[in-house]
């Protein structure tokens, strides 16, 4: 350790109030809470397969890195200036295995020069979590690493679903509720600090349960509208549940996994959207 905190002391070396702004933005792309806006516009553009991927290959990266922190318990880097509040242990990083899982993924489903941008966002958002003292370098090769995995189960999940051809409404809601109860105890467990994640997760699943089971699916007239609109609430939901605590807090994060799913949906059907 005492040999990698040189690479996090000599990135800090180049530390501006500009640079500092923008790796803490940058390094948000390895985040769960933007992924669920990804997850929810390919939902509401009727892409119901590739959102639960997204969903579940988050909540799978976030409860397997948050595995393996319990067990490593490395502390977080010191020596340097921490940017961001440490929350739990460093080994691997959450941020590197989430964006790299999500890279992984999508990097064979885009052209040439749409690889090279995502390949620039990932390399941005390892160093982001070295710059900002939050992870050692292994940490984030680590999060790498495991982000691949990750990856080869999405696409595993993704391949079997497209040969049964799968739609949201052949799920049985009995399985979507084992899934979903499987992914909460394990997240209670392993993420104690991230108590969100399990809340949006219960409202994602819930929601695309009951939705399974209507008549029509999401094929919006007015696509830009309909993702614009959608995305100014949700992101209104999420808002209140930072700002609020205890209960209150989570009944907001299940209510945005709930309106994903379940409500803005039902809302453009209705209105003809």
């Amino acid at each position: 350790m005492i040999e990698e905190i040189i690479v996090n002391q000599f990135l800090q070396s180049f530390s501006t109030p500009l640079l500092d702004l923008f790796f803490k933005a940058i390094t948000l792309i390895g985040h769960p809470i933007p992924w669920l806006f990804v997850a929810a516009w390919f939902f509401w553009l009727g892409k119901e397969r590739l959102s639960l991927t997204i969903v579940s290959g988050v909540a799978a990266s976030m409860i397997v890195a948050g595995a393996l922190k319990a067990v490593i318990m490395r502390p977080r880097p010191e020596g340097v200036i921490a940017m961001e509040a440490p929350i739990w242990s460093s080994m691997p990083s959450g941020h590197a295995t989430i964006a790299s899982s999500m890279y992984f993924f999508f990097v064979g489903k885009v052209q040439k020069y749409k690889k090279i941008v995502l390949l620039l966002l990932l390399t941005l958002v390892l160093v982001s979590r070295i710059y900002l003292g939050m992870h050692y370098l292994s940490d984030v090769l680590a999060g790498l690493a495991l982000g691949f995995i990750v990856a080869e189960g999405m696409l595993l999940l993704e391949v079997r679903l497209k040969k049964s051809n799968f739609h949201i409404s052949r799920i049985k809601e009995e399985a979507l509720l084992v899934l979903l109860f499987g992914i909460v105890i394990l997240g209670l467990f392993y993420l104690p600090t991230v108590l969100y994640l399990e809340q949006v997760v219960l409202g994602y699943f819930v929601g695309a349960a009951i939705y399974a089971h209507g008549k029509h699916r999401a094929n919006p007239k007015k696509k830009i509208a309909t993702v614009a609109l959608g995305s100014i609430v949700l992101v209104g939901i999420v808002l209140a549940g930072y700002i609020n605590t205890g209960l209150v807090s989570q009944l907001f994060f299940l209510l945005s996994g709930l309106f994903v799913t379940l409500i803005w949906p039902y809302i453009v059907q209705k209105i003809h959207f």
